[in-house]
């Protein structure tokens, strides 16, 4: 008989990728429901999940009270429960300390203000001290919880082959999948408007999927506007994982973009991972992550300005004929889902 898992998370069930691959990957051995909230989003169904969906609507105070009683009385209905992290996770802890709980943390705070940041990461690392156990994205993340007493377990980000198109790299077909927000988006464009216009004739194209939390979009349409690219760069807003398949299968250059700062440093891009897996050569920021996973095989590490993604793009159009799509796909293949599943996050929970 299986055993029966919950797994809570405040995104959409299905746009939260590494809890989708999770719940694949372990259907076939858990019985599994996830508690989440309905964000108007298209919903997005998985052979074998029970997805019970809380309305978003309400003020802050009652959804939140409606989101924990929801939380507490499924947690009693399962053997086993992975958190991933939202404020105030502790409390399902607090009130039913005999229940095994995982809390999971996918990311450190990203915001600009470092107050904000301090404020959030300290709240985290207090929350983790309720726990039986802690899963981190990463080495970096788990040393700054700073739980040196607690049990912490890397669960890294993986990835599927999304595409299994064979590529060349003749002409430059970009792609940026992602967050709008606090990416700096711009100073691709930006670096892209530079290149093409020194190399006027080349075929290169450039497609950005995503949506910010306020204008970007707008803003980077305005932007592509004004430097008169619409020829070239194209935005699709935001699109479901499981219809990106053509994107990777048309584009053959990935980008990799976050600010080299101190609190993205050791946030692991998901789409580093997933580029070169599907032979996607990636321009990728070196941000500590990246550094660990580009080599020369399979990217091109850069800073994160015009100028560097400028000349990024002019070194792969002079040398794009010593691209080799194996050694890109092969690259990163330890990162596979099934892999992170099977080998790491399975031995987590029969460990709980």
């Amino acid at each position: 008989m299986k055993q029966k898992l919950l797994i809570i998370q405040q995104h959409q069930f299905g746009y939260l990728t590494d809890s989708y691959k999770w719940c694949e990957y372990l259907r076939d051995e858990y019985e599994i429901t996830v508690v989440c909230y309905d964000a108007g989003k298209e919903k997005l169904n998985l052979a074998g999940i029970n997805v019970k969906y809380l309305p978003i609507n309400g003020t802050r105070y009652t959804r939140g009270i409606k989101f924990i009683l929801t939380c507490l009385w499924n947690i009693l209905r399962n053997d086993k429960t992975i958190i991933v992290y939202f404020e105030k996770c502790y409390i399902l802890k607090q009130v039913l300390p005999f229940k095994k709980m995982i809390m999971d943390v996918r990311t450190l705070s990203v915001h600009k203000n470092s107050t904000f940041r301090k404020s959030y990461n300290t709240a985290l690392s207090k929350s983790g001290k309720h726990f039986d156990l802690i899963t981190a994205i990463s080495t970096g993340v788990a040393q700054q919880l700073n739980l040196q007493n607690k049990r912490i377990k890397i669960l890294p980000l993986g990835a599927d082959i999304i595409s299994k198109q064979p590529k060349n790299y003749e002409s430059l077909k970009l792609l940026y999948v992602g967050t709008l927000t606090n990416r700096d988006i711009h100073k691709t464009i930006e670096g892209f408007n530079s290149f093409i216009r020194n190399h006027p004739e080349a075929e290169i194209s450039y497609d950005i999927i995503g949506d910010g939390n306020g204008d970007e979009l707008q803003e980077l349409k305005g932007l592509v506007s004004e430097k008169k690219l619409d020829k070239w760069i194209h935005f699709y807003g935001r699109i479901p994982y499981n219809k990106l398949t053509s994107f990777f299968d048309k584009c053959n250059i990935g980008i990799s973009f976050v600010p080299m700062t101190e609190y993205f440093e050791f946030q692991p891009p998901t789409k580093t991972f997933e580029y070169a897996l599907s032979g996607l050569f990636v321009i990728a920021t070196g941000t500590y992550s990246n550094k660990k996973l580009i080599t020369a095989d399979n990217g091109i590490i850069i800073n994160d300005s015009p100028e560097d993604f400028a000349d990024a793009l002019n070194q792969i159009y002079l040398h794009n004929t010593s691209l080799t799509e194996a050694k890109i796909r092969s690259s990163l293949s330890d990162y596979k889902w099934d892999g992170i599943v099977n080998n790491q996050l399975k031995p987590i929970l029969k460990e709980l």
